[in-house]
């Protein structure tokens, strides 16, 4: 981390450094590093969604970011729900709200992004196999549309939740 910072400081001074993009969280004293050098710390976080307590959250020093996040179910698309299964798109949009809604009231989160635009094709990644139902559209470019709208709704509203939210602690 200090490389790259130091680089990115001699070669493209006064540009954001995200440093890298955590699958999942690492042992301590490299999320100690990452926080001492990059100046928003990205992560995937595969899970419902977004405790605002967590040991490494207590050592947070830094803005954080999602890099991935998905909800995948069986009734349309491909046959796998990927890593965040759910009963169905019905379930697949609410769980979307309630992710986000999560990231955007805790503090310490900057956004998330979504993995990924289309479904995988149904006979998998190339490199890896992976055909799973995480798109906002299928593989025919047709979107999933209780996730677009819900996606939407609560995208729509995310910058007057997180003012409420920052008012709540002042």
């Amino acid at each position: 981390f200090s490389t790259v910072a130091q680089a990115l400081k001699k070669y493209a001074p006064n540009q954001l450094y995200m440093g890298c993009r955590f699958a999942g969280f690492p042992p301590k004293f490299v999320w100690k590093s990452a926080q001492k050098y990059a100046n928003i710390v990205s992560i995937n976080m595969y899970q419902r969604d977004i405790p605002h307590e967590h040991d490494m959250f207590k050592i947070t020093e830094k803005p954080l970011i999602i890099g991935e996040f998905h909800f995948g179910a069986l009734d349309r698309g491909m046959f796998h729900t990927g890593l965040v299964p759910c009963d169905n798109q019905k379930d697949r949009a609410e769980k979307y709200a309630n992710y986000v809604t999560s990231v955007i009231t805790n503090p310490l989160f900057v956004g998330c992004h979504w993995f990924q635009w289309a479904d995988e094709p149904i006979t998998g990644r190339y490199f890896d196999g992976e055909n799973y139902n995480i798109g906002l559209v299928d593989v025919t470019n047709k979107p999933y549309k209780e996730l677009v709208k819900s996606a939407q709704k609560i995208n729509k509203k995310a910058y007057q939740i997180r003012l409420k939210e920052s008012q709540k602690s002042r």
